[in-house]
Order: C-alpha cells, then structure tokens, then sequence
C-alpha cells in the first residue's frame, strides 16, 4: 500500500478506536483508577484494536489470493462466473426494475412487487455499485 495512504487508514482506524476506548473508559473504569493507569490502559486498548483491524485486512487479502489460486486449475465456466454473477444478478434486477417503470406506457403486463422485492432489489443495486466503488477505491490506492 502506499504509505501516506496506509498510514491515513492506519489513524482513521487509530481515532475512531481511540473516541471508543475513551467513551468505554469514562464509563466503565473506576474513578479511583489514577490517570497514567487510564492513559496505560488507553493506549493498549488502542494498540490492540489496530492490530485485530490489521490482522482481519490480512485474513480478507489471504483468502482473496488463495481462492485465486484454487481457481487457476478450475474449469473455465466457472472462472467464467466467479467474474459475472453479480453484475449478471444487477443486471436482471435493473432489467425487472426498468420493466416496472415502463411497462404500463408500453402496454406490457406489469410484474407486481410486493415491498420485499423492493427491499430485495434495493440491496443488491446498493451492494453492487457500492461494493464495486469500495473494490476499485482500494485497488487504486493499493496500486
């Protein structure tokens, strides 16, 4: 990764385990701990948080590289599918969302959706285009 970016990760992810630790510590500690033991206490906290967050980015890269070599000797339908099933699923749901729009002025019969196929389309869009904007925002910034 590129260090100034990795090391604005690093401290977003740094703070906003920091403003945690603190709200934690102000209500759960005990008045009477002194305040180098807080400020102890806080800094370890802190420092174990950005390692579980280190370590979990880790565990999601190992297992992206590792079903990428698995899937180097796999057929190729389904090299073919591990790269098209969700933009063929947002696909279809963009094409059922386009059909009830404009079906009644074409005088088509309109497909009736009931608010969990609404709910159901609505996730999908929103997981594909924002799954896909946070993929290619990582990828630029990790070269």
């Amino acid at each position: 990764m590129i260090p100034i970016v990795d090391k604005l990760i690093e401290s977003t992810i740094g703070k906003a385990i920091g403003n945690t630790v603190d709200k934690l510590i102000d209500h759960y500690l005990p008045a009477s701990m002194s305040e180098t033991e807080k400020e102890q206490f806080k800094l370890e906290a802190r420092r174990i948080g950005v390692e579980e967050s280190n370590a979990a980015t880790a565990d999601i890269q190992g297992a992206r590289k590792l079903a990428a070599e698995e899937s180097k000797d796999a057929p190729g339908w389904t090299k073919v599918l591990t790269v098209t099933h969700r933009p063929v699923w947002s696909f279809l749901i963009l094409a059922i969302f386009a059909w009830t729009v404009l079906a009644p002025y074409m005088g088509f019969p309109m497909i009736a959706l009931t608010e969990i196929h609404k709910d159901i389309m609505q996730t999908v869009i929103i997981f594909y285009f924002g799954g896909r904007s946070i993929e290619k925002t990582v990828s630029v910034f990790k070269g």
